[in-house]
């Protein structure tokens, strides 16, 4: 094991394991076939579009089944959720199921608002009360140091962000982070990274595709 990853362990082992909170890309019960055998179902939504609040959702899933399915956004009834309601009022952080920890790819990690499903094509590391908190933590995550992390398992879910560390609190007033300063600055200093290891990660990323 190498010192860079004995040092992220002693991190999580301060704070805690970003793996902890990863939630199931079945969280809301959407198939990947959910749109090819419910169209009636959807209707696509494009940014800006209207829906209704009080009884619709925006849902952020595959048009298609299989390898040629592409991730879209579509308005839907609530009811279409079975699962994982206590998640659809909250703001969540979503990465791509297939290239999770970015290893392949791009994560495509992205926020999604407190109106917003998703299907099997994605996976949340987490979910927020606030639209703050989940930018925050947006942020932290797409760190150099983080991204970093997340390179050390593989691409399997059953591992994602066991190397990662989770600093539990992404409020403004966390105590550990001002995430409208350098972020990568500030979380090299707090995990104690030296400059030769602060280079080696920068070498690491800039061989990644993204």
């Amino acid at each position: 094991m190498s010192r860079l990853q004995k040092k992220l362990d002693a991190i999580i082992s301060k704070y805690a394991c970003l793996h902890d909170s990863v939630l199931s890309q079945k969280l809301f019960g959407i198939e990947s076939d959910f749109v090819e055998k419910n169209p009636s179902l959807v209707r696509e939504y494009n940014d800006g579009d209207y829906f209704n609040l009080d009884v619709e959702i925006k849902l952020f899933t595959n048009d298609k089944a299989g390898k040629s399915g592409r991730a879209r956004w579509y308005v839907a009834n609530k009811n279409v959720i079975s699962s994982g309601i206590e998640h659809l009022e909250r703001w969540k952080v979503i990465v791509s199921s297939a290239n999770a920890g970015g290893q392949k790819r791009s994560n495509q990690i992205a926020v999604i608002d407190n109106h917003s499903a998703f299907g099997r094509s994605r996976v949340a590391l987490k979910t927020f009360e606030t639209e703050k908190e989940a930018y925050n933590f947006f942020k932290y995550a797409t760190s150099e140091i983080i991204r970093f992390a997340f390179l050390m398992t593989d691409e399997s879910l059953t591992s994602l962000a066991k190397k990662v560390p989770d600093l539990l609190d992404y409020t403004y007033n966390n105590g550990l982070i001002d995430y409208n300063g350098d972020v990568n600055g500030q979380l090299y200093k707090l995990f104690g990274m030296d400059n030769a290891q602060q280079q080696y990660i920068k070498e690491v990323l800039s061989t990644k595709i993204n």
